[in-house]
């Protein structure tokens, strides 16, 4: 697995070999999801399930401000720290569950919050209802959903409503901003 595009272009990334908990993103969707949405200079991030952190390092990769990973598992923040130090970038990086994670960053904004959970997940509305409650999404900003093609989730949950969805293979990007579904 590598960094795709960006500063960091072709940087191999460090992930969990075996590892049942964390499943990497597929460069093919990793391209789609970065095609997809803009990053700028100003651009703030939220890995929530971050794994291997390569979303989030690609996210900075493309020259986003800021990114913040979490994972659960500690063996995965082992790999996160250690990817982001061979491309010599400091950031936070949490080691807590999702709900902790969220209220740890109560009063902060982000452009983009991906959630790529396991597959088995099933707390997909209670995430969103953390966000929301706990104000993490800036204005125009974009909740996105990572599931298995399979996986249904409603086109309006709390206050957010689904603008964009996206098939790759067995996976799908779900795309959810602020506002009722025109």
């Amino acid at each position: 697995m590598r960094i795709i595009a960006g500063k960091y272009k072709r940087t191999p990334i460090l992930t969990l070999e075996g590892d049942k908990i964390t499943r990497p993103t597929r460069d093919m969707v990793r391209e789609a999801l970065f095609s997809t949405i803009p990053i700028y200079s100003d651009t703030v991030f939220l890995d929530l399930f971050s794994g291997s952190g390569a979303i989030g390092l690609e996210a900075l990769s493309r020259g986003a401000e800021d990114a913040v990973f979490n994972d659960i598992n500690k063996d995965a923040v082992k790999i996160i720290r250690q990817n982001l130090t061979k491309v010599s970038e400091k950031r936070r990086v949490f080691n807590l569950d999702y709900a902790a994670c969220l209220l740890a960053l109560k009063g902060e904004s982000f452009d983009y919050i991906y959630c790529d959970p396991p597959y088995a997940f099933g707390e997909y509305e209670r995430i969103f209802e953390l966000v929301e409650e706990y104000g993490l999404m800036k204005e125009d900003a974009s909740l996105i959903v990572e599931v298995e093609k399979a996986t249904l989730l409603p086109e309006t949950i709390g206050g957010l409503s689904l603008y964009k969805e996206r098939r790759y293979g067995i996976n799908k990007l779900l795309y959810y901003e602020k506002g009722e579904k025109l």
